[in-house]
């Protein structure tokens, strides 16, 4: 949406503000990759959806067993590892999407067909805490983006599950809508949060989706952005 178009939008609560900046907002979905089950769990929600708290800690969650599949050539190797790259690139997009419409059925469906297992119960909850809360993500004017630092390499003896490294970030501007007293929308967070993590993806009937992940680290900026 360009920023000439957009709602008018006011902080009105600076507490507000500063506590949005360590809630769910941003980075846990955009990595597209963490499990916030565990003793940091409530930090470790706003870690990417899309994998979105700046001081997220993840917890690892191993991919399911593998099933049984016939061996491939170095060709069908190739395609599959280039395969799970664009789906995180995809699942990456998809989160961002809905987090500008959380309550879309359609945009809902692409995130059930691009995440599953932890990263999914993650999302949807993401997700469904915006609707809650009337909160929606709008564009910035540098678009949230993802780098892919190290590319998929599949799991020992997996030819179904892959890990990746990579450094996304989150530029989206959070408001509530109709939030503010004069019914305008009100700034939630408009933090640029960087970070760099480890993403699972594992195979299932022919599609590969985000799994589980971990935050490596938490970033001041984009050009910090190293495997």
């Amino acid at each position: 949406m360009p920023r000439g178009n957009r709602p008018t939008t006011k902080v009105y609560d600076l507490a507000m503000r500063q506590t949005a900046i360590t809630i769910v907002v941003a980075s846990c979905l955009l990595l597209a990759a963490c499990d916030s089950s565990g003793s940091d769990s409530d930090a470790s929600t706003i870690m990417a959806t899309a994998l979105p708290s700046p001081t997220a800690v993840a917890t690892t969650t191993e991919p399911p067993a593998p099933s049984t599949e016939a061996p491939t050539t170095t060709i069908d190797t190739e395609a599959q590892l280039a395969a799970a790259e664009q789906a995180y690139l995809d699942a990456f997009d998809a989160y961002i999407a809905a987090a500008r419409d959380p309550a879309n059925p359609a945009l809902r469906a692409e995130i059930e067909r691009l995440y599953t297992g932890p990263n999914l119960e993650s999302t949807v909850s993401q997700l469904d805490s915006f609707v809650e809360q009337n909160w929606v993500a709008r564009p910035a004017e540098t678009p949230s983006r993802t780098i892919i630092l190290l590319p998929p390499q599949f799991l020992p003896d997996r030819t179904d599950a892959v890990e990746l490294v990579v450094c996304p970030v989150n530029t989206e501007r959070f408001v509530e809508v109709g939030g503010a007293p004069d019914g305008s929308d009100a700034l939630v967070t408009d933090e640029v949060t960087v970070l760099r993590g480890l993403v699972r993806m594992i195979l299932i009937d022919g599609q590969w989706k985000s799994n589980s992940g971990e935050q490596l680290a938490e970033l001041s900026s984009p050009e910090e952005c190293q495997p």
